[in-house]
């Protein structure tokens, strides 16, 4: 089975290290004083904007290019309908990256069998434990006091269960001591 390059179906940015490299290698392939390494350069450079599913001119368009970056406001009473609207279109573009991403991930986890597992476990295991309804919490401060009046816990894991501060705790001991 011969190899295949992989390349994704749908373009994901280059990181910024991918970025340094594709112009390192653009620079050689522009200044170098030697035939072959220009062309070895120039066919590294269109194998790395093809792994991110981009054309070797899309991949040297910067990402200012594509999205504006958010300016700071230029009045005191904040921004002004164009510096919402970059604001808007720079996160949703960024949103768009990550469902890609994720989703070319869950894609890739599917082909390899890496998922079947995970589903097989979870119609096993039938829905997900809900927590306790909230009605029927003690509040910290009653529990605390079932805590001391009742266990031997130390002060540092009666805090840790509550959620009080130790001083509450200590305060709370003293005053069910006093009142004994």
């Amino acid at each position: 089975m011969a190899a295949r390059a992989c390349i994704p179906e749908t373009k994901t940015p280059l990181s910024a290290d991918e970025r340094t490299r594709l112009d390192a290698l653009l620079k050689v392939a522009a200044e170098s004083p030697f035939p072959g390494e220009r062309a070895n350069a120039l066919d590294a450079a269109r194998r790395l904007a093809r792994r991110h599913g981009m054309t070797l001119q899309e991949a040297t368009r910067k990402p200012a290019e594509t999205v504006r970056p958010m300016r700071l406001p230029r009045h005191a009473d904040g921004f002004d309908a164009r510096d919402v609207a970059d604001f808007v279109a720079y996160s949703e573009a960024k949103l768009r990256a990550d469902k890609e991403r994720y989703e070319r991930a869950l894609r890739e986890a599917i082909e390899r069998g890496l998922d079947d597992g995970v589903r097989v476990r979870a119609r096993a295991s039938g829905p997900v434990d809900s927590p306790r309804p909230r009605g029927r919490c003690r509040s910290p401060h009653s529990f605390a006091k079932v805590l001391l009046s009742e266990t031997s816990l130390p002060l540092g894991e009666i805090v840790s269960l509550t959620g009080l501060d130790i001083y509450r705790i200590v305060g709370l001991k003293l005053k069910m001591r006093s009142a004994a």
